[in-house]
Order: structure tokens, then C-alpha cells, then sequence
């Protein structure tokens, strides 16, 4: 068995203050590192900030860079520094390019740059993301999809396949009203439960912090049937939340699924490819 010390950053951030938001995420890892966190996890376009985003418009982007680049340089040097993974989230502009991506890029402490998740369903102001990779760490593999991905179950359902016996997800989903967000968040949370317990993995779920009211990043275990396993979430509208998370790395249960019931798996590749050519 593996016990893993996992931490969620719900932060919020400032679409005019890029090197602001970077500063406050760092001086965030450091605090991790006090409390012995091994892997923190930062929202989706956490150096940003996302309500541009509703605009629509490549144009509106405040700010992007490659992958890797200088943003990524400063988070290996925090984990080196902290000696701690990290996931962070950020818009992605390939060298000579005019698409943006919504990536989360992933450095470790001896590593360095191990590799980014590109969302795959992305806003249309975004270039979709076309790989599903896996992750090795020192405490195992891990998976990342961001927000919106958490829609699709093939997704998750590939990473748990590939190894992943962590789930994260970056993600920044708010109503800025802040009317009846309970209720609001209803179909998000049942999505973001049924990939954990459906897999048999972990959860960890790093909101963007809002200041109109507290968001809703947590931890959620892979179990139960009644209320939420959460093993932490946010009280306060900008936090560090922290868990300490216990996996088998030889229990797979996506795998084990599959090669239970191979027929419905083979029909299920079969019919979605069907489906594609026609």
C-alpha cells in the first residue's frame, strides 16, 4: 500500500496580474511543503485567472507561453527547491503558433519537466488537446484531465486503464452571482464522484477561488454509496486543502473490470468506431 499526501490550491486569480497570480502559487507551494505535501494540485488556468474566457476570443488571452518555457523553469525550481510534485495550470502557446491549449503541466522534485494534459474538451476559444498520458511519480502513476473533461468517462476510464492510481483535476467552473451554487453544482459533483468511484481511484479537485463566495475544491475518495467521501474541501474562498490518500499500486480496478467483462469492452470499442466513420 501507498500513502501519498496530496494538497488541492483553491486560488483566486487576477487576469491583470499574471506575475501576481504566479508569485501567490509559489509562496502556495512553499506552504504546502510546510504541511509535508508531496503532490499540489493548482486550478485550471491558475496564472490567468478564466473569465476572459467568456469573451470568447483568442485575442482576450491575457497571457501564454510554450510548454515547456519560463513558467515551467519557476515551478521545477520550486519543486526541486520543495521537493514536492506539482500540477499547474496555465494557457499553453506552442513556438510559432496562433492556438492557445489549456494545459496542466506536471514538474517533480528530481525530475523536473515530466510532461503536460492538453483539455481534450476545451472552449471553443481553445485548441483541443489529443493525448491521454500517464504520469510516473515516485508515489505511483497519476492522470490528469481538466474541468469539462470530467464529462466524459472514457477519458478517466483510459487513465485508470494506463496506470493512473491518482485522478487530478485542475478545473475553474463558477457562477459569479453566487445564487444557489448548491444546487448549481449539482451535475459537476456527481460527475467528478462517478470518475473516482467508477475507476477506483482518488480525486483530487483543485477549484479556482472566487470572492464572490467559497468554491468547491476537494479530495474525494473512491468508496461508498451514501454522501460524498470528501476527505477534504474548502471553507474558505481562497485555501490549501490537504489529505492523506492510501492506494494499492497492483490494484487496478478499471483493469480488473475489463478483463472481467472483455465482450463489453470490445463491443463498446467497436460501436464508438462505428460511430466515428459514419
Amino acid at each position: 500500500m501507498m500513502t501519498t499526501r496530496v494538497g488541492a490550491v483553491q486560488l483566486i486569480s487576477d487576469q491583470s496580474d499574471v506575475d501576481g497570480n504566479i508569485e501567490r502559487s509559489l509562496a502556495f507551494c512553499d506552504r504546502a511543503a510546510k504541511r509535508k505535501v508531496q503532490i499540489l494540485c493548482f486550478p485550471e488556468g491558475a496564472s490567468t485567472g478564466f473569465d476572459w474566457v467568456s469573451e470568447g476570443k483568442v485575442s482576450d488571452c491575457p497571457y501564454a507561453e510554450p510548454v515547456p518555457g519560463p513558467m515551467v523553469e519557476r515551478f521545477s525550481a520550486k519543486a526541486a527547491e520543495t521537493g514536492m510534485y506539482i500540477i499547474y495550470g496555465m494557457l499553453e502557446r506552442p513556438k510559432g503558433s496562433r492556438q492557445i491549449y489549456n494545459t496542466a503541466f506536471l514538474v517533480g522534485p528530481t525530475e523536473g519537466y515530466i510532461g503536460r494534459f492538453r483539455k481534450v474538451h476545451a472552449e471553443d476559444v481553445f485548441a483541443n488537446g489529443t493525448d491521454a498520458e500517464v504520469f510516473h511519480t515516485k508515489h505511483g502513476r497519476i492522470g490528469i484531465f481538466i474541468c469539462a473533461d470530467m464529462r466524459s468517462p472514457e477519458l478517466s476510464r483510459l487513465l485508470a486503464l494506463k496506470g493512473a492510481r491518482v485522478l487530478f483535476q485542475p478545473t475553474n467552473y463558477f457562477h459569479a452571482d453566487g445564487i444557489d451554487i448548491a444546487n448549481r453544482y449539482r451535475g459537476k459533483c456527481t460527475a467528478q464522484r462517478s470518475r473516482a468511484i467508477e475507476n477506483g481511484v482518488h480525486l483530487v479537485i483543485a477549484n479556482a477561488g472566487r470572492r464572490e463566495y467559497v468554491n468547491n475544491s476537494r479530495i474525494l475518495g473512491p468508496g461508498g454509496q451514501g454522501p460524498e467521501p470528501k476527505l477534504a474541501y474548502a471553507t474558505r474562498r481562497e485555501q490549501l486543502l490537504v489529505a492523506d490518500i492510501t492506494y494499492d499500486l497492483d490494484d487496478n480496478k478499471a483493469l480488473t473490470a475489463a478483463k472481467r467483462t472483455p465482450w463489453l469492452f470490445e463491443e463498446l470499442s467497436e460501436e464508438m468506431m462505428r460511430a466515428i466513420r459514419k
